[in-house]
């Protein structure tokens, strides 16, 4: 598959990242962005290849490749989920990450997300950890099984959610938040959204959307969880009242 113009690689890259077989094919430039995404490749250990814009049209017959040309193999078979499920779905727990950047942190949070019932996990569509070979890893092939969708950001989806099902729980993790209670299975009831952002918290917006804030257990030693450990906390808890619910009404 082909993948050319400046735009359209990008978009994919930060998307994905460069994947292991993939080929770089960019004609002579010191354009500032090209040399960007030039430096990523060569991190990468990507197979870089140096051709004039004739080449390059020929490649993938059409003269709008702006010099730039992305060669992958295939891609992640990835699962989605449109972002109108969870205005559909009675009950389950969704995942919301903002600012997660490290691929690693991405890839640990979607294995235990599966473990733990996620229905499905948002990401925005930028500054965010490529959804690409790293996180993978790093999810034990998770990854490949975690439904996502990705939207513009996380407070305009909850700006969004909000004008759609006013009632829906948006929870967002925050040190100065409640505590998690047993009381809190009564929110289990309907479909919850839980937002977590990275060791510095979440963005205003999101803070100031979020319906609900809980905060987790922690030595006041420590200043803040990993960002995959934070998720993890979470989710246990909420998935062990959410079996509580069932376990009584069995």
């Amino acid at each position: 598959m082909l993948y050319y113009g400046f735009h359209a690689v990008v978009e994919i890259v930060e998307r994905t990242g460069f994947l292991p077989q993939d080929e770089l094919y960019l004609a002579r430039s010191t354009d500032g962005r090209t040399l960007k995404i030039l430096t990523k490749a060569r991190r990468a250990g990507v197979a870089i290849f140096e051709q004039s814009y004739r080449e390059l049209t020929a490649l993938c017959g059409s003269k709008n490749h702006q010099g730039i040309v992305l060669k992958r193999q295939q891609e992640l078979a990835l699962q989605y989920f449109p972002r109108t499920q969870i205005l559909q779905a009675e009950s389950g727990i969704y995942l919301a990450l903002e600012g997660i950047q490290d691929p690693h942190n991405l890839g640990a949070i979607c294995r235990t997300a599966l473990g733990l019932g996620v229905a499905g996990i948002f990401l925005p569509q930028k500054n965010t950890a490529p959804v690409g070979a790293a996180a993978l890893k790093s999810s034990a092939g998770a990854l490949l099984q975690i439904p996502l969708c990705f939207t513009s950001s996380i407070a305009a989806l909850m700006h969004w959610l909000a004008a759609k099902k006013a009632e829906l729980v948006m929870l967002v993790l925050d040190k100065n938040g409640e505590p998690f209670t047993e009381q809190d299975r009564n929110l289990l009831a309907q479909p919850v959204l839980v937002i977590v952002g990275s060791e510095r918290g979440v963005s205003r917006l999101v803070h100031e959307r979020a319906t609900h804030r809980r905060r987790l257990l922690m030595d006041p030693r420590l200043e803040s969880y990993n960002v995959s450990v934070a998720t993890a906390l979470a989710l246990y808890e909420l998935r062990r009242l959410e079996q509580s619910i069932k376990y009584r009404a069995g």
